[in-house]
């Protein structure tokens, strides 16, 4: 009886097979007209797919997308991943006329036999797959089963095989948002799809059917990899690979990235990107349209800044002391906690990276990253000054570590894997060194002298802790390096480097009116006789203030505004240092203008955008404006040179580079800056606290700013050619250079102590010649080297030592205590 029942369901099953075939040649025949206007639309039909965000390298640094992903021609989509497809999918996909009527009869009698539409599953070719996810619902019913096999026939009609299989693999989903073979490469081998092996590509062919659960290869990787070598064995039966490959790919591991959870390298130059990018076509287009998007950022120079930034607040952020660490929540289970910074990009030698203490004792404490279990010796935590890492960690805690430079293959392994297993037992061999997520902030910005492209630019420490851009969001209190501005204003206005003022105290009205604002240095003394070349380098404070009072405060404002600083200026005294808010990448571009000889660039990202079919949408030429003329440029940038040379950014000098630039620091050590250029580009750098507190004991430019570009410039120096390297700042027509007395800035004498080549206008060149006397007065504090001065008659000019016994009484009673640039 059974038997009997079996086979009446058998020919239902074919009687109802039969039933599809007939209503499909009817449907054909007589019904043309209801599904030609969904395929008419097929030229202009196209997936959602990703902006495509293309460094100046060439490389891809970034995309956007509601759904990822990237659009492919049928020529970067690889032979191998196309016939991976056809083996996983659909084996008789180039003999079939899209539709499979084997298939369709095999889906029916598994329907009957389970009672549902598709239970048993199949049935459907790669065509027919098409049709369904470019013009049709998931409806499990008759009626869209019988549409689904008319639009495939007219499919096979209307493109190319080639063209029906590039559609479906930019089209089919792959899970973790990835839509498309393209978006799918990136996102379990973090590489694009033109460079994965045929293990690979099999394996995103076998993941098709059910990404996300089924054939997931992060949760299922047994189901997965089983999967891959089916594939892998069903192109061996069609002839598309032989047997030699096939052999080497089955034994190939199942290797893939882990799903990125934090934000990656870039990001904080790519939402700047985007915002532009919004802002000019729309969110439509930017997340779904497929632009191919041109921009000036070097991911080399980008990855240069993103180290600098982040090794120099770690470094910095070390020597302001241990703080306690963040602790796992009380919801947070410790062994199975996963950090948003164990991405494929962060988890790599050498790398810093955030760990979860599971143990500690005197001498070390064992934690956990990602997969691999690893130690802290004390060794590594010398800075902190405990004497026992159980006074400064316990269970719980995540601390900021940095991985050694040589991983063990299980590890490294187990980590692009990113299964959630047992942590692997790295033992003695894993040891990982204690860091500290600084508790300051900083930003970089990079931009090319002459065209004002960006280059890099880092927002702060980490993306994932705060999208704020303190590149070009922040507004800070700039310090001495304003000074500059007031500088070439003088020079504009007759004065040369070489001119001198008296850095001494004097008086000037406050709010109030009242004479009660007195310009104090960073050191507690004044310096007396300066050049203008000596009190730039070495950042005199009363100096600059003294200038500004000299040629106009609105005059300053003037070339500020010239230079491209559109933040609010006000003519007061203390504008010469720097007490008004500014975007860090405002004053960069205008040191630029310095470095680029008067020529202001505008500064731009995006270089060219183009539409999914390749359309140029936007191209932009870059354009800059005289504002200074090239000699008054060249005599400030030069002085700037000797901040380098001899000044406040010494350091620097071992730097086999020609180098210019200025340290900034504001009251109470809130913030630190570093501006400075290379013939080729200009760096800006900024350090400080997002609260406005001061980042810590005398954290001035040099100490918190100068290491942060210090680093990127070594790196810098070392990337690039001899002739870059070689290249020195030109000397414009109209400059001559002339040698002269440091100290008192007229020609030198036998003498002169030091000696400096200093840059005039021609026919500005001093003439007379310096003489011991004027060097005498120099040597004198302050106080002494006023013209008012004179001994009592009958009393000897004092001794240096009472001179210096009268110049502490003076310090004191004018109370000299503000920081420098």
């Amino acid at each position: 009886m059974n038997a009997r029942l079996s086979q009446l369901a058998v020919w239902a099953s074919w009687a109802a097979a039969g039933g599809i075939l007939v209503g499909a040649i009817t449907g054909w025949t007589v019904g043309r007209a209801f599904h030609t206007p969904l395929l008419d639309t097929l030229p202009r039909l196209r997936p959602e797919s990703a902006t495509r965000v293309i460094g100046a390298d060439g490389s891809v640094i970034g995309s956007f997308a509601a759904k990822r992903r990237i659009e492919l021609p049928p020529e970067e989509i690889p032979i191998d991943l196309k016939n991976a497809i056809v083996a996983g999918e659909d084996e008789r996909f180039y003999s079939h006329g899209g539709v499979s009527w084997r298939g369709i009869a095999r889906a029916v009698v598994g329907s009957v036999m389970t009672g549902r539409l598709g239970g048993a599953g199949g049935g459907s070719t790669i065509t027919q797959q098409l049709a369904l996810n470019l013009f049709l619902t998931r409806d499990l019913t008759l009626g869209r089963k019988i549409r689904e096999a008319l639009l495939a026939i007219n499919l096979e009609k209307r493109l190319t095989k080639d063209q029906i299989l590039t559609r479906y693999a930019n089209l089919i989903y792959f899970g973790r948002g990835a839509y498309g073979v393209e978006a799918a490469a990136r996102a379990y081998f973090d590489r694009p799809v033109g460079e994965l092996d045929r293990a690979e590509q099999a394996l995103l062919a076998a993941m098709i059917p059910s990404p996300e659960r089924k054939f997931n290869p992060t949760t299922q990787p047994e189901a997965a990899k089983a999967r891959r070598d089916r594939v892998l064995a069903t192109m061996l039966e069609l002839g598309t690979i032989d047997e030699a490959a096939y052999s080497q790919a089955v034994k190939r591991p199942l290797v893939v990235v882990p799903r990125r959870t934090g934000a990656g390298p870039a990001s904080h130059v790519l939402e700047q990107i985007r915002q532009e990018l919004v802002a000019t076509y729309g969110q439509e287009a930017v997340y779904a349209g497929g632009l191919k998007v041109r921009v000036t950022v070097d991911s080399r120079l980008q990855q240069l800044a993103e180290d600098a930034v982040r090794e120099g607040l770690v470094a910095l952020d070390e020597g302001l002391g241990w703080r306690d660490p963040p602790r796992l929540g009380a919801d947070e289970d410790l062994e199975s906690y996963h950090d948003p910074s164990w991405t494929s990009d962060r988890l790599v030698p050498g790398s810093m990276v955030q760990a979860v203490v599971r143990s500690v004792s005197t001498d070390s404490a064992r934690v956990r990253v990602a997969d691999i279990e690893a130690t802290i010796p004390r060794s590594s935590a010398r800075w902190t000054r405990a004497s026992s890492l159980e006074s400064i960690l316990s269970p719980g805690d995540i601390v900021l570590v940095r991985l050694p430079e040589s991983l063990p293959q299980s590890p490294r392994e187990s980590m692009a894997q990113g299964r959630a297993e047992a942590p692997v037992e790295g033992g003695p061999g894993v040891e990982v060194e204690l860091l500290q997520e600084p508790a300051v902030e900083g930003a970089l910005v990079v931009l090319d002298t002459h065209t004002g492209a960006v280059l890099a630019l880092v927002g702060g420490f980490d993306f994932a802790r705060s999208e704020f851009n303190r590149a070009t969001q922040a507004v800070r209190q700039c310090g001495s390096a304003f000074k500059p501005v007031v500088y070439l204003t003088a020079f504009e206005h007759g004065m040369t480097p070489a001119d001198t003022l008296l850095d001494a105290p004097f008086l000037l009205p406050g709010a109030g009116g009242a004479l009660t604002y007195c310009p104090k240095n960073f050191y507690p003394a004044y310096y007396g006789i300066t050049t203008l070349r000596r009190a730039v380098e070495l950042s005199y404070n009363a100096t600059a203030v003294k200038l500004q009072e000299l040629v106009g405060p609105q005059r300053v404002i003037d070339t500020a505004r010239r230079l491209g600083i559109s933040s609010a200026l006000e003519p007061y005294p203390s504008m010469a240092l720097g007490a008004f808010g500014v975007r860090l990448i405002e004053l960069t571009r205008a040191y630029a203008a310095i470095g680029g000889l008067g020529e202001l660039p505008d500064v731009h990202v995006v270089n060219e955008a183009r539409d999914r079919d390749g359309r140029l949408l936007e191209q932009v030429i870059p354009r800059s404006k005289r504002v200074v003329s090239a000699p008054m440029a060249y005599l400030m940038l030069n002085v700037l040179r000797g901040v380098v040379d001899r000044g406040t950014a010494r350091s620097l000098a071992s730097v086999e580079l020609d180098l210019a630039g200025k340290t900034g620091t504001t009251d109470d050590y809130t913030d630190a800056w570093f501006v400075g250029m290379t013939p080729s580009v200009t760096i800006g750098v900024w350090v400080g606290r997002d609260d406005n507190t001061p980042i810590g004991r005398h954290m001035s430019g040099s100490r918190a700013a100068l290491p942060i570009w210090r680093r990127f410039i070594e790196g810098y120096a070392e990337s690039v050619t001899d002739e870059v390297r070689a290249a020195t700042f030109p000397v414009p027509a109209g400059v001559v250079l002339t040698k002269v007395d440091a100290d008192t800035g007229l020609l030198p004498c036998d003498a002169s102590r030091e000696v400096v080549r200093e840059a005039f206008l021609a026919g500005t060149e001093p003439t007379a010649v310096t003489t011991p006397a004027d060097l005498d007065l120099t040597e004198l504090p302050w106080p002494f080297q006023l013209p008012a001065y004179t001994p009592h008659p009958g009393e000897p000019m004092p001794t240096k030592q009472a001179l210096k016994v009268a110049d502490r009484r003076m310090r004191v009673e004018f109370g000299v205590t503000s920081p420098p640039g």
